[in-house]
């Protein structure tokens, strides 16, 4: 009985798939220094791979804490398809800036990776080996 209780053990971790941990909330942007207000990013699974981690613009908050129902970006994805990296980091995604663009108009997309400890993200937007990045508080 012994040898059939170990045996399943093994069995289930040998064949089971890996389960990628997604990250999920609401999570507040730092607030722009150009304009004061920030955002509020809705994490969870991508809608095309649901072992990935992507975040969604759902809020725009003015600087005066007001709610920008007018924001252009309303409903678009600022973070996608960040794998899981195991002990809270996450890899391989994209994250864009939708406060800056490329000279020629289009969007400005930077390699990503982030780190969750407890209720803060650190967002990291790479180019070569250069991140700069942010903390981003969870609010919900």
């Amino acid at each position: 009985m012994k040898r059939l209780v170990i045996s399943l053990f093994v069995f289930a971790f040998i064949i089971a798939p890996g389960w990628s941990e997604v990250v999920s909330g609401v999570f507040k942007t730092n607030p722009s220094e150009e304009t004061g207000g920030y955002l509020h990013i809705k994490f969870g699974a991508c809608p095309d791979d649901k072992e990935m981690s992507c975040g969604t613009i759902k809020t725009a908050i003015k600087k005066d804490g007001s709610k920008n129902a007018e924001y252009e970006h309303l409903g678009k994805l600022m973070v996608w398809n960040m794998k899981d990296a195991g002990q809270g980091k996450f890899k391989g995604g994209k994250i864009w800036d939708p406060s800056e663009n490329n000279e020629d108009g289009s969007k400005k997309i930077y390699n990503s990776k982030m780190s969750l400890n407890g209720n803060t993200l650190k967002v990291d937007g790479c180019i070569l080996f250069f991140c700069k990045g942010q903390d981003w508080e969870q609010v919900d």
